[in-house]
């Protein structure tokens, strides 16, 4: 598939689809400032027909309802949702025209030959489209007016659709017919870009090519808001999050999921030959759901974008449904009716996803079209319930918070779980409105309606499926907007540093007990210490069936920090060993080389076979798959490095292109060298000393270049906002790292007379034991107990702090570690003095 033409073509249609609608909104003045309430007889002397003149009426009233009272921003979000709305129309002809699956059999933007041209066009008079006026296209035809009668062909076929894929056809009623943008069909316009640009082999291969038309139409506006530094809204918040998933990790995902749950079922299955991702479990351990045939499964995707793992699972089902004998023709409506769900907050890629489902289910079924089954792909919308709306009685007035968070359900969406007392009330409520609006209370059938769709949307986030398979949304709790950050913290208090951690906790509710989950995210949950509970609530809540570990550089530029895979189950099983895989190679393509590589060949470096349960021996409990028997039972028998001799930072001087510079910035003698206690430097007359504010990656000596004012005892920085904590540790010596670095961590000595602040982590302790934990700290065992506790570039003083440190009790391995650190230490102060950066230089070596 041809990525580049794909992603130019995407980008020239979502432009000039825009600018189309504009110029169409500006002929029918459907502007900002337009009045709904008018219904002129012409706009800028050009006469509207009636059923123009009520859509254009019915495109006002969507665009009030758009913008919240910002008029402006009304207008262009209804711009923006007609261009998407003809961009899914014409990507979705195209699809079906090219595998011959329009009703017509005819096709829309190519002649026969597969050039650019318009068959249907061609063969106007003799086409049948349903809901088309033979005598209106004799007209036009006679008429020659090839623009006209090409655009209502299109309209007519758009029609025809919508009775068969109204998800797709019919998203925001018959007035965005106004709103088509006219000469599609011209020399370089959006028609002969898709035709001329994307080779029809691309179209005829995997129904991906969907996926990937949604993730590159919106690839500028993710941009543009990661650029702005905005918080999201729930206009931004579906292109910023979306992400397009590698079909490798989606096979993987779905045949450890939905088709490990029909192995354990079936265990001479025939189907284990279609899966060249699957991993063979733990056998001795296995716990697992009984179900009877594939129609007894369900499988929802909670956050389903444009379907591609829906996509996968239908594949994968339809094989389970043939092994057990059902007819090719019957199985895609079973399917859609039993067994896959998706969950979405943006329309536009339910849209594609209810498409991409119905284009599986018409390759298997001729007549799928004509049998009524829709895919089970719900658009979480927001319903705003005021309380005064309600009855007096209703018994969702005792859930305010649950009202509050549908009105948000845009940006909400799937971490919605709702709770026993909030269905029943909605249940109640509903029954009660529905009867009172069937009496002829006319107050209470718009509630009633409200009520229904609220009830509907919280039933769909209930229900609990046998695999729940996800790609979340990414996004950090910095781009939150204001109810979303509030809401994330208060609901998901153990994840709510991202979107994707809320989803690992979401999902597992949305799996039934011992149910299959498998996420894409981002590995930081895995180590960083404000994830620690959530850890902890996994290992002891759950299972880590298999995990691929994928984090390092790759060579994909839409797959955004997703490097953790993981399948869990959901129910805690005692010694169970799952399967972890260290992918961290250049390229996605060399990664999923080495997936397939350890699944053939177990006894590879790569592949790990680890209890979590091991992982809780560890201070923070990071999912540490790769750390030896023999590292982890060290946190069991050795001292942590902190009861030792603790870690600390120094202050901060809230200005540093105030107050701090390079020594040879300052006059010699206006630097304290060698000051050895804070109250001698706090009375003496210097104003400047030497400042350890970590440095780049050096090992045993050096970074001293800076110096800090600190007359008086920093009586100025401390006027200026700035910290002096632990002051009376200042100019004692010291080992020390950077708490930030470029590399791996490096620890120096510091002698007498150094402040040090918050970056410049430091250990003031004696001679002996500063030696000692020199040697430690910088020691490869050292760097591989980091990269368990601290695997970023930042060395926390807590990370440092639990490290295990063994008592060297033989008084000749002590004295010869002093002896090798003292000369590591002479050989590093001797380099770095032959150096002019040194206040220590004389001269260069080589002179």
């Amino acid at each position: 598939m041809n990525d580049t033409a794909i992603k130019n073509f995407c980008s020239f249609a979502r432009e000039q689809l825009t600018c189309g609608v504009e110029l169409r909104m500006a002929r029918y003045g459907v502007t900002p400032e337009a009045d709904a309430a008018e219904q002129p007889d012409a706009v800028g002397g050009v006469p509207l027909s009636p059923q123009e003149r009520a859509q254009r009426a019915d495109l006002l009233r969507q665009r009030d309802a758009l913008g919240a009272g910002d008029a402006a921003r009304s207008w262009a979000r209804l711009r923006d949702r007609a261009a998407y709305t003809w961009f899914n129309r014409i990507v979705a002809i195209r699809f079906m025209e090219l595998r011959d699956y329009l009703p017509s059999r005819a096709r829309m933007f190519s002649d026969e030959a597969g050039a650019l041209g318009s068959q249907a066009l061609d063969q106007a008079l003799d086409v049948e489209i349903g809901g088309m006026d033979p005598a209106r296209v004799v007209e036009l035809k006679q008429a020659g007016d090839d623009e006209a009668l090409f655009r209502y062909l299109l309209l007519c076929q758009c029609r025809e659709l919508a009775a068969c894929l109204p998800g797709v056809f019919d998203p925001v009623g018959d007035a965005m017919e106004l709103l088509l943008p006219d000469r599609l069909m011209a020399k370089g316009g959006v028609i002969e870009a898709m035709v001329e640009g994307i080779p029809e082999a691309d179209w005829l291969g995997h129904v991906e090519i969907l996926g990937w038309m949604y993730q590159y139409y919106n690839a500028e506006a993710k941009d543009a808001f990661f650029k702005s530094k905005d918080k999201a809204t729930p206009e931004t918040l579906p292109a910023a999050t979306q992400l397009f998933t590698p079909e490798w990790i989606v096979r993987y995902m779905v045949q450890n999921s939905l088709g490990r749950l029909w192995m354990l079922n079936n265990p001479q299955s025939p189907l284990r030959e279609q899966m060249e991702y699957y991993i063979e479990p733990d056998a001795a351990h296995e716990d697992f759901i009984a179900v009877d045939g594939p129609e007894d499964i369900t499988l929802c995707d909670p956050a389903c974008g444009s379907g591609h793992i829906l996509v996968y699972a239908f594949e994968l089902l339809f094989a389970m449904y043939l092994e057990r004998g059902h007819r090719e023709r019957d199985i895609p409506s079973l399917i859609l009716r039993n067994n896959l769900r998706g969950l979405e907050i943006d329309p536009r890629a339910a849209q594609l996803a209810s498409l991409a489902l119905a284009m599986c289910a018409r390759e298997h079924d001729r007549r799928f079209f004509g049998r009524g089954v829709r895919a089970q792909v719900r658009v979480l919308a927001p319903v705003v319930i005021a309380e005064d709306e309600l009855p007096e009685a209703a018994a969702l007035r005792k859930h305010p918070h649950l009202l509050e968070t549908l009105a948000h359900l845009d940006e909400v969406g799937s971490l919605l779980d709702p709770t026993e007392d909030e269905l029943s009330a909605l249940a109640a409520d509903a029954e009660a409105l529905s009867r009172a609006a069937a009496d002829g209370d006319l107050f209470t059938v718009k509630v009633s309606e409200k009520v229904a769709r609220a009830k509907g949307a919280c039933d769909a986030l209930a229900e609990r499926c046998h695999c729940v398979v996800a790609n979340p949304p990414y996004m950090g709790s910095s781009s939150f907007g204001p109810f979303m950050s509030k809401w994330v913290k208060k609901n998901y208090p153990d994840s709510c540093r991202d979107l994707c951690t809320a989803f690992i906790e979401r999902c597992i509710n949305f799996g039934k007990a011992k149910g299959l989950l498998a996420t894409v995210t981002s590995s930081t949950w895995m180590f960083i210490s404000s994830f620690e509970r959530l850890r902890k609530r996994l290992i002891e809540a759950c299972t880590i069936d298999s995990l691929l570990h994928t984090q390092g550089p790759n060579n994909h530029p839409d797959v955004f920090d997703a490097n953790a895979v993981m399948v869990l189950k959901s129910a805690h099983i005692a010694d169970y060993e799952g399967g972890y895989f260290k992918l961290d190679k250049l390229g996605l393509d060399v990664k999923e080389k080495m997936l397939r590589e350890a699944i053939q060949n177990p006894d590879c470096s790569w592949f790990y076979r680890r209890n979590a349960d091991t992982f809780k021996q560890i201070p923070g409990t990071p999912i540490a798959y790769w750390a030896s028997e023999v590292m982890i039972g060290q946190f069991n028998v050795s001292p942590q490095l902190s009861s030792i001799s603790a870690p600390m930072v120094g202050g901060q001087t809230n200005d540093n292109e105030k107050f701090v510079r390079f020594w040879w910035e300052v006059p010699t003698g206006a630097i304290g060298f060698g000051v050895e206690t804070y109250q001698e430097a706090a009375s003496s007359n210097t104003a400047w000393f030497p400042f350890n504010k970590g440095g780049n990656y050096r090992k045993w000596y050096g970074n001293n270049e800076l110096v800090v004012f600190w007359r008086d005892g920093g009586r100025d920085i401390k006027a200026a906002g700035g910290s002096t904590s632990n002051k009376d540790f200042y100019f004692k010596p010291s080992v020390t790292w950077s708490r930030t670095s470029s590399g791996t961590i490096a620890c120096r000595m510091k002698p007498y007379g150094f402040v040090f602040d918050t970056e410049g982590a430091s250990i003031v302790c004696d001679e002996p034991t500063g030696m000692m934990l020199q040697g430690v700290i910088n020691s490869s065992c050292f760097l591989e107990y980091m990269k368990l506790l601290a695997p970023t570039l930042h060395f926390g003083l807590s990370d440092v702090s639990k490290v295990p440190v063994p008592i060297i009790e033989d008084g000749e391995i002590q004295k010869a570690v002093m002896n090798l650190v003292r000369k590591l230490r002479f050989d590093s102060k001797t380099d770095y003095d032959s150096f002019e950066t040194s206040w220590d230089f004389m001269r260069h070596p080589l002179l």
